[in-house]
């Protein structure tokens, strides 16, 4: 019966996985992007549509950036806590827990990889 749950939760799941194709997220950003500098009322093929599209694209990447670093931070914290029982164990179950898929643990806030 496990198994199935376990299985069944996997599909559900593996659509919402984040596995957009990256060429399509691109585009996407890229329309936004024009979308939201024309809104703001900049031509396309102006200097200050060019500049506004890449603030857009340079905040985009500052955001990455810190989010990469945040979870940087959680992985070395988690992996610190490794042994330390005071911290419960990071698993699946944790609502915004990453895999770290070359160590092989899970890392979230406020808990341990091992």
């Amino acid at each position: 019966m496990r198994g199935g749950v376990v299985a069944l939760a996997m599909c559900v799941a593996a659509p919402m996985g984040g596995c957009a194709d990256p060429a399509q997220v691109r585009t996407e950003q890229r329309a936004d992007d024009q979308q939201r500098c024309s809104d703001y009322g900049y031509a396309p093929g102006t200097d200050a549509f060019a500049d506004c599209m890449m603030h857009r694209s340079d905040r985009r990447e500052a955001r990455e950036q810190r989010d990469n670093d945040r979870l940087e931070r959680l992985r070395q914290q988690a992996l610190d806590r490794s042994g330390d029982e005071r911290f419960p164990l990071c698993s699946a179950a944790n609502m915004d827990a990453h895999l770290d898929t070359v160590g092989n643990f899970w890392y979230a806030e406020g808990c341990r990889a091992r």
